[in-house]
């Protein structure tokens, strides 16, 4: 089973998930990751790196320099969207594997009589709550952030002063990065309106009580100006740290979520195993047309 990553820590994460629900599925031994990608990125495409070691998971590298190449070369025809038949013909030759799509993979999935010939290579985002939560006891498990990294953290006493010793918490990710400063990033995402967030604190508070507020941001230092005189509000500044887990572990800890439209902050909120957690949602997650399959029954959408 090969999995071709891409993307920040929230994609891979879903890439992850869905091979490893396919590899018990099939009953296969391994789990290749290819981390190509990283290394060979296009122009438009914010640059990331491999950051799935932060969890205590496991998995195989594509290791050799001739596989490497040869999904490469996959990468790039991908993008030009051909025909299935004719992605797996080239999957075929080079690779001895089955080219399998988002498109493809739940169809695959809920085979019974699945035949495992060659092995497979999933190549897609796979962003979709329903399969994730659907498979909660199997994935729960895989990402918990490796315990090492949290003395890594600069502001661990957000964690032990703030977020332990408050019953309500919540956590508020604004998204601004890429999403600012990539043009292909603003066009498809977008920046969430700060009404968005203000609803969100609202809602939250009218049902639960007034709250700890723990701003995650990309931009630390527009949030501490942002969020300056404002009372009960924490702004956690790891800009330093690598280890992106570390934010998303903190999230996952406070009492309830709001997120951005953000893969990132939606595994925090997943990851939260408070029952009486509210997660509020931005109910439009890309900035044109397209949709999405990140939107869950159980949290508030707005």
């Amino acid at each position: 089973m090969y999995s071709c990553l891409s993307g920040g820590l929230g994609n891979q994460m879903f890439q992850y998930a869905a091979a490893y629900i396919l590899q018990r599925k099939l009953k296969q031994r391994s789990l290749v990751l290819d981390d190509s990608y990283f290394l060979d990125c296009s122009n438009r495409d914010t640059r990331r790196r491999f950051e799935l070691n932060q969890f205590n998971i496991c998995y195989d590298r594509l290791t050799t320099s001739k596989e490497k190449k040869e999904i490469s070369i996959i990468r790039h025809v991908n993008r030009y969207r051909l025909p299935l038949f004719v992605t797996n013909s080239i999957f075929g030759v080079l690779l001895k594997k089955n080219y399998l799509p988002e498109a493809k993979f739940y169809e695959f999935l809920n085979n019974c009589k699945l035949q495992v010939k060659n092995g497979y290579c999933l190549f897609s985002y796979f962003q979709d709550a329903t399969l994730i939560d659907s498979h909660r006891d199997m994935i729960l498990p895989l990402f918990q952030i490796n315990e090492d990294l949290l003395n890594l953290c600069n502001d661990l006493h957000i964690y032990k002063k703030v977020i332990c010793e408050n019953a309500n918490t919540t956590s508020l990710h604004i998204r601004r990065g890429d999403y600012i400063t990539n043009p292909h990033a603003s066009k498809f995402h977008g920046v969430l309106p700060m009404d968005y967030y203000e609803k969100a604190i609202r809602y939250i508070e009218d049902v639960q009580g007034e709250q700890v507020i723990i701003v995650f941001s990309d931009d630390v230092k527009w949030a501490e100006n942002t969020f300056a005189n404002q009372p009960n509000y924490y702004v956690v500044n790891n800009s330093e740290c690598e280890y992106s887990a570390i934010d998303m572990f903190l999230m996952s800890k406070c009492k309830n979520n709001i997120i951005a439209n953000s893969t990132y902050s939606w595994w925090g909120a997943w990851l939260n195993t408070f029952e009486d957690k509210i997660v509020v949602s931005p109910r439009k997650w890309f900035a044109g047309n397209n949709k999405s399959k990140l939107t869950m029954d159980s949290w508030i959408n707005l």
